[in-house]
């Protein structure tokens, strides 16, 4: 069953709003990824603040999310379906049961068209049985 786009899109609106919201500061901490509850936060940029962006979750696939060395592993590839370079905005949700305890973004630049490029990053945070979802998006090369 493939989840639509605007519902992952959704949570991970919701997640990203849970997750700054909680910090209670003036943003410094969940920037350099210390969050409350020993939560995850490495986002740069708000979700959806690209202009003209398109939802791009189907030019995605996981290829990997597993525990490594007390971090989470998340890998995968995108796939550009557009004629001409794109840029990819990932944001990369850990949830355990169905809480959010990680997000991190990722930026994968100049996918040429018809190309496919490898992306992973590591959630810093340990856990038996974490998910990863994905948020992701694409724009036009610069």
């Amino acid at each position: 069953m493939r989840i639509p786009n605007r519902v992952v899109a959704a949570a991970a609106l919701v997640a990203a709003a849970m997750l700054t919201g909680c910090s209670g500061g003036d943003g410094d901490e969940a920037e350099k990824g210390n969050a409350p509850s020993g939560k995850v936060i490495e986002i740069q940029d708000q979700p959806g603040s690209v202009e003209g962006y398109t939802g791009a979750l189907e030019d995605s696939e996981v290829s990997s999310c597993e525990q490594r060395d007390g971090s989470l592993h998340v890998a995968g590839t995108v796939a550009n379906p557009e004629a001409d370079a794109q840029d990819y905005r990932i944001y990369v949700s850990a949830l355990d049961r169905n809480d959010t305890v990680g997000l991190v973004q990722l930026d994968v630049t100049g996918v040429d068209g018809g190309e496919t490029a490898e992306w992973s990053t590591d959630i810093a945070y340990g856990g038996d049985e974490l998910r990863c979802v994905l948020r992701v998006e694409r724009f036009p090369s610069e």
